[in-house]
This record gives C-alpha cells, sequence and structure tokens, in this order.
C-alpha cells in the first residue's frame, strides 16, 4: 500500500487508472496484474477517504450480497447484514460511514460493483469521485 501521505500525482495516477472504468455496463476482464494494480488503487483510496458508498447491481440477491461482503472486507469494514429475500436482478447500496444499506429491484442492464469515496480533506480533494464498475470477484481473487 502507499503510504498515507500521498502526493498529488500519487493520486492523479491512481484517479486516472480508476476512471478507465467509468460508463461500462459491465467490468472489462482483467490481467492478474491488472486486477492487483486495481485492487491497490482502491485500497490506497480507502486510505484517503473518510468514508466509502458502495452499490451494486447484480442478477441475483446473493451474488450482490457476497460482492458487498468481499468488497467492505477488502476496505476493512466488518458487517453482517441480514436482506430480506428478494428475486431477480437487484440494487444494493451499502454507506460505510453510517453502515446504512437499502435494497430494490432493478431492471437495469449494468452489473458491477461502483465505490463512491467521500474526503472532507482538501489534500484528498481528487480521491472523491465515483468510480467503477468493477468484477464482483475482485476481492475474491488471488
Amino acid at each position: 500500500m502507499t503510504t498515507s501521505s500521498p502526493t498529488a500525482a500519487d493520486i492523479a495516477a491512481a484517479r486516472q487508472r480508476l476512471n478507465q472504468f467509468s460508463c461500462l455496463t459491465t467490468p472489462p476482464a482483467l490481467s492478474n496484474a491488472e486486477a492487483e494494480q486495481v485492487r491497490t488503487d482502491i485500497r490506497d483510496f480507502n486510505e484517503w477517504s473518510d468514508y466509502q458508498t458502495l452499490g451494486i447491481c447484480a442478477a441475483t440477491l446473493a451474488a450482490g450480497q457476497q460482492a458487498l461482503e468481499s468488497f467492505l472486507a477488502a476496505l476493512g469494514v466488518t458487517v453482517s447484514l441480514d436482506l430480506p429475500p428478494r428475486e431477480g436482478a437487484i440494487f444494493l447500496k451499502f454507506n460505510t460511514l453510517k453502515g446504512a444499506w437499502y435494497l430494490d429491484d432493478y431492471s437495469g442492464q449494468s452489473r458491477g460493483v461502483l465505490i463512491t469515496f467521500h474526503t472532507s480533506e482538501p489534500e484528498f480533494a481528487e480521491v472523491s469521485g465515483t468510480y467503477g464498475p468493477f468484477s464482483f470477484d475482485l476481492f475474491s481473487q488471488p
């Protein structure tokens, strides 16, 4: 992981790498090296931000919940969600500051995990933003 005091160039480079996912409907296939870089960038942004909001569009509740739990574990957040059963595609949102979640049906074609990083520190302002979609198994991979 990068130091806790990144340079503006560190933040800009990570932001540029993460921005490549913006406006995609589904996450692209990544090589092992690319996936490791994305995991590192997400962990760094996690360290440099105050809190995160995750949004997951999945074909099933089970897939969405599993992705949420693996991403939260990677961000250092432990949570046990007791979500009500739901059939079909879902949208699941989780706020790490409040520990609050929202679950609804989803009729769109997008699939993956979006992460919004929030920061109140001026020196980390460029960290703030929404990145993704990332693959459900990004943090389940070796």
